[in-house]
């Protein structure tokens, strides 16, 4: 796994611990073993409109079905067997704006799940 990919993880919701669902995601950061990091949650509500909201603009080549966009502001921390199947990987020029959306949200800290 490398920044950029797309997997499918499930996600806790935050204000609900225990409570999340099933999503695409892109990973940020890899640690060093490999398979732990960060990653940010895509999502199919194209609307929303925060800081560090990317609009994908080459969803399809990412291998997502629908189009998407990614939350940089939302960051999660992932584990060993977190990612349950890949994807694809972002356009360069969506990396990109990903990249720029991670810069100017950088103050988020990745959300620790309780399970």
């Amino acid at each position: 796994m490398k920044p950029y990919d797309v997997w499918l993880m499930w996600v806790e919701f935050p204000d609900h611990p225990g409570v999340g669902k099933v999503r695409p995601v892109v990973v940020t950061e890899v640690g060093d073993d490999g398979v732990s990091g960060v990653i940010v949650k895509v999502t199919g509500n194209i609307n929303w409109n925060e800081p560090g909201d990317i609009v994908l603009a080459d969803w399809q080549q990412a291998g997502l079905l629908k189009p998407s966009l990614v939350r940089c502001g939302q960051r999660y921390e992932f584990l060993p067997g977190d990612l349950y199947k890949w994807f694809g990987s972002l356009s360069n020029s969506d990396a990109a704006k990903v990249a720029d959306g991670l810069e100017l949200t950088s103050d988020s800290l990745p959300y620790k799940r309780t399970r």
